[in-house]
């Protein structure tokens, strides 16, 4: 992927405005609707800058002036990680500790705002793309082109639901963690919907509502991948039909419709298969050519920061936060869990680690991410450089096969369900085999192995707000293997104050149809 520098702003410069979600993007250049239309009707090929553009923003974003925290996607992987149970911090970090106290949800801070113009600004950018490559063109190119910025809109639409209210259900039926379909928030206040049509300012949502725009926008999505032929592209850069089932997938799971959530995740099974080798799944995920890469970012010397960069921030090999004393690491009981012959067991400094009298700084250090890669890095003469051109990895295959697997569980396939779950595994652990005996037991064992899998990824974050998992870090449960910080050893349910976040000042004071009594 390229940095783009010239974007376009797709707004009528005399007539309808933007909705107030909108009124934070900053546009590097600015074109009228019609010639923008003109433009593109003689040359689609000119869109390219703009899909770059989007692109950039979802690799990059971050609100001017801000911390080192926030970057695009792999920003709220990062800080998400931190919200839950299995990411510990190792000192008192200011840039990331309140995110880790999980005291950062108020009206008038930055993680409100910065999330909230994050996705609204590729919002705008996605309905400006719809704006001209509306449901009738059929150029094969704009019909594409449609497609990406519909699955944009709708990524971006089920990013905010995470934050600005609790999930569709809490829970899910026959779990250790409880509650279920009953616990319905389905009817409560989201976010503002906005699409390529709106002129004026739009109140809040029921999540009802985001999730129905958001599920069509991505059914369309995906039916135009398949009728073009672009269900799996050449390029793990581009958005397409395997992007856009894994956040159908996602969508599905968190409504319970887990026949659907099973389709989708199916759709990127028959598209990819998981990592395997010994040298893939320790190759450090940095690199967008992995087997497993649905979707991802070539970064280059041209489009990377520095000290604001994802492996800036995971890599203990490198020159940015992680190198120089802001290490990350593991929950020790979590770790410690992780069976012996368990290759996943390498990406932390635990003590089995043969590696970690010679190089772990703090216990529990995870060595997962690696931004030159595990052989370069382990390999004779390495000279520390080439960390931050690591690439960045959104979407991996092995999350389709864990949700096709708990799938089959929530719809009474449990036989199934296991032996879907023991093949993921067998490539992880040779001879393993799942110790579950009825429904719950399973969903847990699977969960535990998808938290492995996926740890520091912002998985846990996703799981934990749908299935219901507390926050549990007390020493009431952990006793003396607890290497949370004192000031994070607390216990927190999903639907506590710390999980939702209010909707930030600046729209408040802008959107005339939200007031302070439509606060969270």
């Amino acid at each position: 992927m390229k940095n783009t520098i010239v974007k376009f702003l797709f707004v009528l410069t005399a007539g309808a405005a933007l909705s107030s979600c909108m009124k934070d993007t900053q546009p590097t250049g600015v074109i009228t609707q019609e010639r923008l239309s003109e433009v593109i009707q003689a040359h689609p090929e000119k869109f390219e800058a703009t899909i770059n553009g989007i692109y950039s923003d979802i690799q990059t974003w971050s609100n001017p002036g801000i911390s080192h925290n926030y970057f695009g996607q792999k920003g709220f992987d990062y800080l998400t990680s931190l919200q839950g149970n299995d990411m510990i911090m190792t000192g008192r970090f200011a840039m990331s500790l309140y995110h880790y106290l999980l005291d950062y949800w108020q009206a008038d801070y930055n993680a409100t705002l910065t999330r909230w113009r994050e996705y609204y600004n590729n919002i705008a950018n996605a309905n400006g793309v719809l704006k001209v490559a509306t449901a009738d063109v059929t150029d094969p190119a704009m019909r594409q082109y449609r497609a990406i910025a519909l699955g944009i809109r709708g990524y971006s639409y089920l990013q905010l639901s995470y934050l600005y209210q609790y999930s569709y259900y809490v829970g899910a039926d026959d779990t250790v963690w409880g509650k279920g379909a009953k616990y319905d928030h389905s009817q409560d206040k989201l976010v503002p919907l906005v699409d390529e049509n709106t002129t004026e300012d739009q109140p809040r949502s029921t999540v009802s509502a985001v999730f129905d725009f958001l599920i069509k926008d991505l059914e369309e999505a995906y039916a135009i991948f398949d009728a073009i032929d672009a269900v799996r592209t050449a390029s793990p850069t581009d958005v397409d039909g395997c992007v856009v089932a894994t956040y159908l997938a996602r969508a599905y799971m968190i409504k319970h419709d887990w026949a659907n959530a099973q389709k989708y995740a199916k759709v990127v099974m028959d598209n990819f298969g998981i990592l395997t080798s010994e040298d893939d799944i320790l190759q450090g995920f940095s690199d967008i050519n992995l087997p497993d890469v649905v979707w991802g970012c070539d970064i280059t010397s041209d489009n990377t920061g520095i000290y604001r960069s994802w492996f800036s921030l995971m890599d203990y090999f490198g020159d940015g936060y992680a190198g120089i004393g802001v290490w990350r690491a593991g929950f020790g009981p979590f770790v410690d869990r992780i069976d012996d012959d368990d290759i996943r067991r390498e990406w932390f400094l635990d003590g089995r680690n043969p590696l970690t009298p010679k190089i772990a700084a703090v216990a529990y250090q995870s060595i997962k991410f690696i931004g030159a890669g595990r052989k370069q890095v382990f390999g004779s003469g390495f000279d520390g450089t080439g960390w931050e051109l690591g690439d960045y990895i959104y979407l991996r295959s092995e999350e389709a096969y864990f949700m096709y697997a708990e799938c089959l569980a929530h719809q009474g396939n449990l036989s199934e369900a296991i032996t879907a779950l023991e093949a993921i595994m067998s490539t992880r652990q040779p001879g393993y085999s799942c110790p579950a005996a009825d429904k719950a037991d399973f969903l847990e064992e699977l969960n535990f192995q998808k938290r492995v899998e996926f740890w520091g990824e912002g998985m846990e974050f996703l799981d934990n707000r749908r299935l219901n998992i507390p926050i549990d870090r007390t020493d009431e449960t952990w006793g003396a293997a607890n290497n949370h910080l004192a000031a994070a050893r607390f216990y927190h349910d999903q639907e506590d104050r710390e999980f939702l976040y209010q909707i930030p000042v600046s729209e408040i004071e802008n959107n005339k149809q939200i007031n302070e009594s439509d606060q969270n």
